[in-house]
């Protein structure tokens, strides 16, 4: 599929064209939410001046943040990698880091031992890990913070 000879809709081209500000743009899967990022940040740096260095584009997920880097490079060539392409959360960890912000991350399995020790040291024998993983992720996906989320189960 070239890129080049993909049209956008009227919405999309809005979206590609527009200049002053923050765009965001939101849609449903399969909807051109690449191709419409892609085309703004070629209409940013090759139609306004703007340095790649400037841009930030983020994504939710690396399959689209790399989709976005291939497609930018036919457009921009050389200064394609110099467009900053993210996930959010790389680009939140980043940040973090960057600030000074110390913490570990867990994942996969060393989220189910850390869990499982905590339920043994505490003697929480009702408690599955993968019911407690749902509702720190259900918290974390909510907003909710932590002293909230003390409350909700204060006594539980």
């Amino acid at each position: 599929m070239n890129f080049v000879k993909l049209q956008l809709n009227n919405e999309q081209r809005r979206a590609a064209e527009f200049f002053n500000g923050v765009c965001a743009v939101i849609a449903v899967p399969g909807s051109g939410k690449t191709l419409t990022m892609t085309r703004r940040i070629g209409c940013l740096i090759n139609n306004h001046g703007v340095a790649p260095e400037n841009i930030l584009g983020l994504t939710f997920t690396r399959s689209a943040a790399q989709t976005m880097k291939d497609r930018l490079i036919p457009v921009l060539e050389d200064m394609a990698g110099r467009v900053q392409l993210l996930t959010i959360h790389s680009f939140c960890l980043k940040l973090l880091k960057r600030e000074g912000v110390t913490f570990e991350m867990l994942t996969g399995k060393e989220q189910i031992r850390f869990v499982r020790d905590i339920i043994k040291k505490k003697r929480f024998k009702s408690l599955s890990v993968g019911l407690v993983l749902k509702e720190i992720s259900l918290a974390k996906n909510n907003l909710i913070p932590v002293t909230e989320f003390f409350e909700l189960y204060d006594g539980d």
